[in-house]
């Protein structure tokens, strides 16, 4: 966390906000955070990541005494300049952006995010990331989504380690631009060392990080679902028992996210096939059966009933 703000304001160059982004297709009003329920429901909106921190004043001026270096890359549009005095107006602006992403209000989150520079990127990106797997309108507005995340990644570096949020959306958008582009362009991005490697990363400093465990987890099975278990094995490391090891990992930190449940559903279908269809099935409903707790999850679901509804037609 020492170096976040210099890492967020790295995120800031180049980004623009999507105006055409459609809106959230479901009911909003059970993701109300208004005033003090954001802090209330932290722990709840951000399991998938662990312990997460809020983002407050006295995060903000932490941030800015531990970084001053962060401070000369502020532009005076962000609202805030270092002095105390701003703290509190600039991490009410940055929580009103995390409020509008759990809300489910995608291009709004990213517009104001990158509006604030330091501090406002994690969640304009996190929403970016929410937008493209689940709203875009094509496999090709995914991607450049997708890439776009990376790309931001990139630039920052090795500054990238200094938050949990922003190190899992990059090793998540190649994962899942990792299952749908050919074994040559994922061999020649490199994607097969660089999951694994940051995951590594991220799981060392944050070990009990949900989300992670699980990205681990459908990792292993998506190798072998391209690759077989044998050249998976032999050649990336890749096997069931790994798979299965880390999603287990992930629901002893948490058995509430939708997206663990569904995801390891298609996992013991890639790895398994017909063989774990019952299980498979087992956990698609515990995912259609858990009350989201905002937008992303609501979409989360969503996806698992469709996922459901297939199994169970191609099961007739």
């Amino acid at each position: 966390m020492r170096i976040l703000f210099v890492l967020l304001a790295l995120f800031s160059l180049g980004a623009q906000a999507n105006p055409d982004w459609k809106a959230f297709p479901h009911d909003q009003s059970a993701f109300d955070y208004s005033g003090d329920k954001l802090r209330q429901a932290w722990p709840r909106l951000t399991l998938g990541f662990g312990d997460y921190p809020f983002p407050d004043a006295a995060w903000v001026r932490r941030m800015a005494e531990e970084n001053p270096e962060a401070l000369q890359r502020t532009t005076a549009e962000t609202g805030f300049s270092g002095a105390p005095g701003d703290a509190e107006v600039y991490a009410a602006e940055l929580q009103e952006v995390w409020r509008l992403l759990f809300r489910g209000d995608f291009a709004e989150a990213k517009a104001r995010g990158m509006a604030l520079g330091i501090g406002g990127q994690v969640p304009a990106m996190y929403a970016q990331v929410i937008y493209a797997m689940f709203l875009a309108d094509s496999q090709e507005e995914k991607h450049r989504l997708l890439e776009e995340v990376i790309e931001y990644n990139e630039q920052a570096g090795e500054l990238i380690r200094a938050d949990s949020v922003a190190m899992f959306g990059g090793v998540y958008a190649k994962a899942r631009l990792g299952e749908e582009l050919s074994v040559p362009v994922v061999l020649k991005r490199g994607y097969t060392s660089q999951i694994p490697d940051q995951l590594d990363e991220l799981l060392k400093q944050h070990p009990k990080h949900p989300y992670a465990l699980a990205l681990y987890g459908g990792y292993h099975a998506g190798v072998i679902r391209k690759v077989g278990k044998l050249v998976g094995r032999m050649t990336y490391g890749a096997s069931p028992d790994k798979m299965e090891n880390y999603f287990q990992r992930s629901f002893q930190q948490a058995d509430s996210l939708p997206i663990g449940h569904y995801e390891y559903a298609n996992a013991l279908n890639y790895v398994y096939g017909k063989k774990e269809r019952a299980k498979a099935l087992e956990h698609l409903q515990r995912a259609v059966s858990l009350p989201p707790a905002n937008a992303m999850e609501a979409l989360e679901v969503a996806h698992a009933r469709k996922l459901l509804n297939a199994e169970q037609i191609a099961g007739q």
